[in-house]
């Protein structure tokens, strides 16, 4: 059950519905798919795109479908042997009126039956325990004296609105409505404030629910006698213009209106990286926990469900817990994998009871195949003259998370320091010893320096290896920062030394200060590297991707093949992923890109061209202007423009798919996340217009710069067709289960969310899979060759290697992965494995730096000579290969010839038989 033997990422919203994906259910089964991979399927905010910021997670969403709809499209995909895995997302809901569960939180604030639901720190001294509702466009203050706040009576109550937004009163603030009107309250509406009297003294929230339940009841009857309904309009008249009771009724709420800046400085509630608009649940509590996955369990039981996809892992309290109930409540046939970004050699807790993670790995391994190692130094020569100076990544990530912390996490740090105070951890006398600004800058450096996400450590002691790496992290701060060590030895004696000796009281404090930590570690790194860092840090953007590492440059084909045999051993059914909803730049963009590491000379003369042939374009401005250098864009962001535009810019002979609005709004992403030149909170519109102005112009084709761009787009775009038929290849037959994200089985040359979301023209391709190939395989793959930049050859290949794979669905999944050496004149530019379960193997065989080789015209990249170059087989290997894309056959002899099986097309599938 749980090899799912390959998976498809549909992202359903309004504009994709059931509906929409019901009739292409047929088109996925040809094509090969045996498991639909949804994104997030229940009630979220209204027209939300991705389905990440729920507000119901008990119901499906009404703009996607019904459950009988799903029930439908099970049993369809159940006829075909298809089935289904679910994204669900237990660390976070939408902090928006549609959210019931916290809008009655909102209302009746601790006592609210939700209140465990949602992590907030009721306790904090910031606005005194009132949950912050940080989404005013300004103080609430100047809001009240605008006059954008007002109170009205809606759904049997009376809430307060702000604009379209509506939040709940708390019914004390019914007394103050309620007496506002001349001529005071009618002995119908006395009766409803002495309930509403009764209600302040309840303190158990089951009855204070009912009690609140019921004052609204006798309001809603109020509101349908006349007399009584014209005197509470009036009420609310007078209420909304008294600036001293609408002052009053505001400060009467469990929670406080506030300017949505203010999170930058303070907060108390737990948020998704540094999104106000999403409020993170408590999931380690049984309730929550049970409640949350009330849906996804009733629907697994049923069998609709046939796996679980667990978003954002890392945010969670106790990660390692949390799966432990997960597959409990699943069951052990479920699939389970888990949303997870590892950081230079950091391995999936192999403890963990799930099948692996969601790809991000095994798409940073195979980009770094890609990529020549040898070229780094080139890069970043050239990368840091363009500069002016001398960048260090590691430099860089610091300073980013640094800057993340400090500008925009301070509330975050400072609730930390302040629990690390309530918990008593270190001995008062002792803690005197150091100032709080140390002891604050030693958490902050904690966090900063923490290599990875996050760990998982849920008990105290540590583990040995999880106490060497906080360690670790400790030394490393007292190193950069020696006025902090005194403050930093505090923080070690309470989490590595202490709890050796302590009993379980100390250590259970201990354990939840650091998991507390571990909570913002996290964000911490994702907000500075994949939305700072990535952006900013340009020397090769093709690694600034999520699960890469702007660091990273290149993988040699025995470090691939070494981690490689470790994923079969270890997550032979983890996802395979190159497209996800979250990649910054789609897989075949990174396939081109990848292409200039193999002509990293030519490509520096090639940017040095094209800077002056386009220097025209760069706008001049004068020193006091809000424009940084005196010509923009800056170096920095010219040198991104290039790489993006060649990446991204569509094949050769294909319509432009609108691609200057999509590179405008693009790049003003871009400049916003890289925070430079410009922000969200403070964009620099002279600085973008000039930008984007420049950025537009180079598509102009009457320009020199044009005619250079075309040539060398096109020679390009070629070999990266290459790298990203052998990326299929190597997805469909590598320890994995193949991921193909939706409309990527055609080339793929998106940009960021939300332009990697855009429509599928699923009509397109299934025309082409229902037209199928005529002929014999050789003359169809030199067919599809020839008209290569439709994406057709693509799918092909794809519907190939999808069938092959699920006519050996075991082979794949539990079959040995064997390195195979490769010798000959051009040995270092093929990679070659074998797959091997039982009696049957394959062989996979694919070029690498084919660029390299000299070849400068297109036709003959698929027509090089390989000479001698040939595969070495192990003497217990069959004898007779076939190729499984061309239908040609040979003999292992001295080795497999690699010019027999690249003499159509440098890519090879190999079934060996016995006789």
């Amino acid at each position: 059950m749980k090899n799912l033997v390959s998976t498809y990422r549909i992202q359903f919203h309004r504009g994709f519905t059931f509906l929409d994906f019901e009739p292409i259910i047929p088109y996925l089964d040809k094509l090969g798919v045996r498991t639909i991979y949804a994104s997030p399927i229940v009630e979220a905010v209204p027209g939300s795109l991705h389905g990440y910021d729920s507000v119901n997670p008990q119901q499906i969403s009404p703009e996607i479908g019904t459950e009988a709809q799903l029930r439908s499209i099970s049993q369809k995909l159940t006829r075909r042997g298809m089935r289904w895995i679910q994204d669900i997302v237990p660390n976070h809901m939408a902090f928006h009126p549609n959210n019931h569960w916290l809008m009655d939180v909102m209302e009746k604030g601790q006592l609210s039956l939700y209140a465990p639901f949602f992590d907030i720190d009721w306790t904090s001294p910031v606005y005194e325990g009132r949950l912050m509702v940080p989404f005013l466009g300004s103080s609430l203050e100047e809001t009240l004296e605008k006059g954008d706040l007002a109170v009205a009576y809606q759904g049997s109550k009376f809430v307060i609105t702000y604009y379209d937004t509506v939040y709940p009163l708390h019914v004390r603030s019914y007394a103050t409505i309620l007496q506002a009107g001349k001529g005071g309250p009618n002995e119908a509406v006395q009766e409803l404030l002495d309930q509403v009297k009764q209600l302040q003294k309840t303190i158990d929230p089951q009855v204070y629910t009912r009690q609140s339940t019921h004052c609204q009841q006798t309001l809603a009857k109020l509101m349908e006698e006349a007399t009584t309904k014209a005197y509470i309009k009036r009420c609310i008249t007078s209420v909304n213009t008294r600036p001293n009771c609408m002052q009053q009724i505001t400060n009467e709420q469990a929670y406080r209106l506030c300017y949505h800046g203010e999170t930058d400085q303070q907060i108390n509630y737990r948020r998704f990286f540094t999104v106000n608009a999403l409020i993170c649940v408590n999931i380690q509590n049984p309730v929550v926990f049970e409640q949350i996955h009330a849906l996804p369990k009733a629907l697994l039981d049923e069998g609709i469900f046939h796996g679980l996809r667990v978003d954002h892992i890392d945010g969670l309290y106790d990660p390692s817990g949390y799966l432990k109930r997960l597959r409990k409540l699943a069951g052990e046939d479920t699939y389970i994998a888990v949303e997870k970004i590892l950081q230079n050699d950091e391995e999936l807790p192999s403890y963990w009871p799930i099948e692996g993670a969601t790809g991000y790995a095994y798409l940073s391994m195979v980009n770094n195949l890609f990529t020549r190692t040898d070229s780094e130094i080139t890069f970043t020569r050239f990368y840091q003259s363009l500069l002016g100076k001398k960048t260090v990544v590691h430099q860089e990530l610091y300073d980013k998370k640094g800057y993340i912390l400090n500008q925009h996490m301070k509330g975050e740090l400072d609730n930390l320091y302040k629990l690390f105070l309530t918990l008593k951890l270190i001995d008062k006398k002792r803690l005197a010893e150091v100032s709080p600004d140390h002891l604050k800058a030693a958490i902050g450096e904690f966090l900063i320096q923490c290599p990875v996400y996050r760990y998982y450590g849920n008990q105290m002691p540590l583990s040995t290896v999880e106490t060497t790496a906080v360690g670790a992290i400790f030394k490393r701060v007292r190193k950069r920062k020696p006025a902090l060590a005194p403050a930093v030895n505090f923080l070690e004696d309470a989490l590595l030394q202490k709890p050796q000796s302590e009993k379980k009281d100390y250590n259970d404090k201990a354990l939840r200060f650091y998991q507390r930590c571990m909570q913002f570690t996290g964000p911490l790194m994702a907000k500075g590297v994949e939305d700072t860092l990535m952006y900013t840090y340009n020397r090769f953007i093709g690694h600034d991707e999520v699960g890469d590492s702007p660091d990273y440059f290149g993988l040699t084909v025995d470090t691939f093949h070494q981690k490689m045999s470790g994923r079969q051993a270890h997550w032979p059914l983890a996802l395979n992923a190159t497209s996800t909803h979250d990649t910054k730049r789609g897989e075949d963009v990174r396939s081109r890109l990848n292409v200039l590491t193999d002509l990293a000379d030519e490509w520096v003369s090639v940017v040095q061209e094209w800077q002056q042939l386009n220097v025209d374009l760069k706008q001049n401005t004068t020193p006091g202007q809000d424009l940084p250098d005196e010509a923009s864009p800056d170096p920095n962001d010219e040198y991104f423009i290039y790489q993006t535009l060649l990446g991204a810019y569509p094949m050769p002979d294909q319509d432009e798919d609108d691609f200057p609005d999509r590179l405008t709004e693009y790049l003003q992403k871009a400049m916003r996340e890289a925070k430079r030149n410009s922000t969200y909170d403070a964009p620099n519109e002279r600085y973008e217009e000039a930008t984007i102005a420049f950025a537009t112009q180079l598509l102009d084709k009457k320009r020199p710069f044009w005619d250079s761009f075309q040539a060398f787009h096109q020679r390009i775009a070629d070999f990266g067709i290459i790298n990203s038929l052998v990326q299929v290849v190597l997805k469909c037959t590598c320890p994995g289960l193949p991921d193909i994200y939706q409309g990527c089985e055609g080339w793929d040359l998106s940009l960021v969310d939300p332009d990697n979301r855009r429509p599928v023209d699923f009509d397109l391709r299934q025309r082409w899979l229902n037209k199928g190939m005529q002929g014999d395989a050789e003359t169809i793959w030199r067919e599809l060759w020839k008209t290569r930049y439709n994406a057709h050859i693509k799918l092909w290949l794809v519907h190939t290697l999808l069938t092959e794979r699920n006519q050996h669905p075991d082979l794949f999944a539990n079959g040995n992965y064997i390195p195979l050496l490769v010798e000959g004149r051009y040995k270092k530019h093929v990679l070659a494995f074998a797959r091997q379960y039982k009696q049957t193997w394959y062989v996979i065989a694919v070029p690498l730096g084919l660029s390299q080789l000299g070849s400068k015209q297109p036709d003959e990249i698929v027509t090089l000579d390989w000479q001698d170059t040939r595969i070495i087989m192990p003497a217990e290997a069959p004898k007779q290969w076939h190729h499984q894309l061309l239908n040609s056959m040979g003999k292992v002899a001295n080795g497999i010839v690699i010019a027999d099986l690249f003499n159509v097309l440098p890519i090879a599938v190999l079934k060996l038989d016995l006789n």
